[in-house]
């Protein structure tokens, strides 16, 4: 359903179906901010993203797109990627997501052109990003683990005085 020309509602699979880029569509940034949100209520990150790729694999045989067209659609494919892992690292965590991950990656890895490179740097900043969100939890458990030692010494003594 549209409203002044934006997409404000619809049925799941026709949102993940609007989800998925062609050679002359690609989704729009906010929709795809606002859906990577709020479709974890309805279904699991590696499930949208195995059902983003069934349907652009469908269309790709609907087609019977040229080499060309198959690499124009996996650059398209690795840039919806890219902006998913900007914005929802923690999803990439999943092994199962990232199995989808290295599929794409394989694919692109067969075709000519600069999808390779994009690839390669999608990877690169993936990895970036998992390093640093491991670096934070690793933070943030030193952190607890210094509070929670001062607060055990502090009652220590606070006991002691008694």
């Amino acid at each position: 359903m549209y409203r002044e020309g934006n997409l404000v509602s619809g049925k799941l699979e026709a949102l993940i179906q609007h989800m998925v880029p062609t050679a002359d569509y690609y989704p729009d940034r906010a929709f795809l901010f606002a859906f990577l949100l709020t479709s974890r209520l309805f279904i699991k990150p590696h499930d949208l993203l195995g059902q983003i790729l069934a349907f652009s694999e469908a269309q790709l045989k609907a087609k019977q797109a040229t080499t060309k067209e198959r690499g124009q659609l996996l650059a398209r494919f690795v840039q919806l990627l890219g902006e998913w892992s900007e914005t929802f690292p923690y999803d990439f965590r999943d092994e199962r997501v990232m199995s989808h991950v290295r599929d794409v990656a394989h694919r692109c890895v067969s075709v000519e052109g600069p999808v390779r490179q994009e690839v390669s740097l999608l990877l690169h900043n993936l990895l970036y990003r998992l390093k640093k969100l491991e670096q934070y939890e690793a933070f943030l458990h030193s952190i607890h683990t210094e509070a929670t030692t001062t607060s055990i010494e502090a009652l220590s003594q606070v006991s002691d005085l008694k």
